[in-house]
């Protein structure tokens, strides 16, 4: 790539206007060089009513790069410090439980930073933080017109329940669960959840709220607070309303996927 000389916004206490240069190597400006194999990840993020791109180093920097704010992202995403895959990525597939029919499957990259990992196409570069992503495993999928066993990733976006589909080699794809799978297993919970602990996670993620609960379980509000509590204190999930009510954390998610696991082979 030959060099950019970019006139664009920095945000440090405020916005103000300085010179970057970008090359295939690093970021330069004013006194400041951030090679491009060091940056640990990216995000567009609002501040101060502008968007901006995070930067992740040992400190962060803030850019607003004006009209060729999605031209840089694009190319610093495809250039992050990260573990690589060609990969066929099909994302969202599932959203809030329903099939997303205008997704399409899409040649490209899953990138693996420290902080994420990223679904690259030349038309996409999706970001899932590893703290959204709830669970990761095998799923046989129909891909055209054949079966093939892909790793179906379940994160929160937005508040809601999110699937995405991967296809790629058996062996990358083993490796890839085995990897992903031990990151979220350093995010569960080590405290064992009670029978009616696992009942109320398994309704709030289908989306059932604290009314329908009490009836369904025959509890009463106090009962089921001191349920939230100790779930909310788990780190499963968070408050979303006054009267505390609830939803699944991406921890969350990974114990109902286990869950469902377990009954389904009628553990």
């Amino acid at each position: 790539m030959k060099a950019l000389k970019l006139r664009a916004e920095i945000h440090e206490k405020g916005w103000r206007e300085v010179d970057v240069i970008i090359s295939d190597r690093e970021i330069l400006f004013e006194k400041n060089t951030i090679p491009l194999k060091e940056i640990e990840d990216i995000e567009i993020v609002q501040i101060d009513g502008k968007e901006a791109i995070r930067i992740k180093k040992e400190v962060d920097f803030y850019f607003n790069f004006k009209e060729k704010q999605r031209s840089v992202f694009r190319y610093l995403a495809f250039n992050l410090k990260s573990d690589r895959f060609a990969v066929y990525f099909l994302s969202p597939a599932f959203r809030g439980g329903v099939f997303v029919n205008t997704s399409k499957w899409e040649k490209g990259y899953l990138s693996v930073t420290e902080r994420a990992i990223w679904f690259l196409s030349p038309t996409k570069q999706l970001r899932i933080p590893i703290d959204a992503i709830g669970s990761v495993k095998g799923d046989i999928r129909t891909v055209g017109k054949k079966e093939r066993r892909v790793l179906a990733v379940t994160h929160i976006d937005g508040g809601e329940v999110v699937v995405s589909f991967v296809l790629c080699p058996e062996t990358t794809l083993e490796m890839l669960q085995e990897y992903l799978r031990k990151i979220i297993n350093l995010q569960k919970p080590k405290e064992k959840l009670s029978e009616i602990e696992e009942q109320v996670l398994q309704m709030v993620y289908t989306g059932v709220d604290s009314s329908n609960i009490e009836s369904i379980l025959g509890i009463n509000t106090d009962e089921l607070n001191a349920i939230y509590d100790k779930l909310i204190s788990l780190g499963l999930v968070r408050v979303v309303k006054v009267r505390k009510e609830v939803e699944l954390t991406p921890k969350g998610v990974a114990i109902v996927s286990e869950l469902v696991e377990k009954v389904s082979r009628g553990g």
